[in-house]
């Protein structure tokens, strides 16, 4: 375990050393993002938008063309979720749960999605890993509406997705981010945590 460990922060290492500084400042932004939806701060959108908007590029030189497009949809979804949780609005109040129904329904439109989309990536590019881009991607759309709706279960969503976005991205020389991708699976936990406290918190 210690030798893991030891090789992973050598990889880490070696992957802030190489990584341009548009991958850096998307970091930085991403943990500021983060950090500020756990707190339930409207400026995780703010925060959010920036760092997805220049992932954009970093992923399409990485050749994972559906995660560049889905930081589209993140530019898309953080004016959604700015609007939306903006004060007096309808999801301005404490986070909400969701039916187990639902995320069932969720999950089998994102297999179907990631279904569709595989073969059309690996027909149409030269993705590395048609699969895991689908997939990673597909379940990231549903993990942010969940956010901007305020499930908590989105949480749930995140420590599944960020660890198995981290591992993609790893394997395409993004050292650096696929480290920040573990660390948001980390605050995940943090992030359940918190919203869980904020809903037994009396009306």
């Amino acid at each position: 375990m210690a030798e893991f460990v030891s090789r992973w922060l050598s990889a880490f290492v070696a992957g802030a050393q190489s990584a341009g500084p548009a991958e850096l400042v998307a970091v930085a932004l991403g943990l500021a993002y983060i950090v500020l939806a756990i707190r339930q701060h409207r400026g995780c959108w703010i925060a959010g938008g920036a760092s997805t908007a220049i992932y954009i590029a970093v992923f399409l030189k990485a050749g994972l063309f559906l995660q560049a497009a889905l930081q589209v949809a993140y530019v898309v979804m953080s004016v959604y979720g700015w609007v939306a949780w903006r004060a007096g609005g309808e999801l301005a109040a404490r986070p909400r749960s969701w039916p187990l129904s639902k995320h069932g329904l969720t999950l089998f439109a994102v297999i179907v999605a990631t279904t569709l989309s595989t073969p059309l990536l690996s027909l149409y590019t030269d993705s590395p890993a048609p699969l895991a881009d689908s997939l990673g991607t597909w379940a990231s759309v549903a993990a942010t509406w969940l956010l901007a709706r305020r499930y908590i279960e989105t949480w749930f969503w995140w420590m599944i997705i960020d660890s198995g976005l981290a591992t993609l991205f790893a394997s395409q020389g993004l050292v650096f981010t696929a480290g920040l991708y573990l660390a948001f699976a980390v605050l995940a936990i943090a992030g359940w945590r918190a919203w869980r406290r904020d809903m037994a918190k009396p009306a």
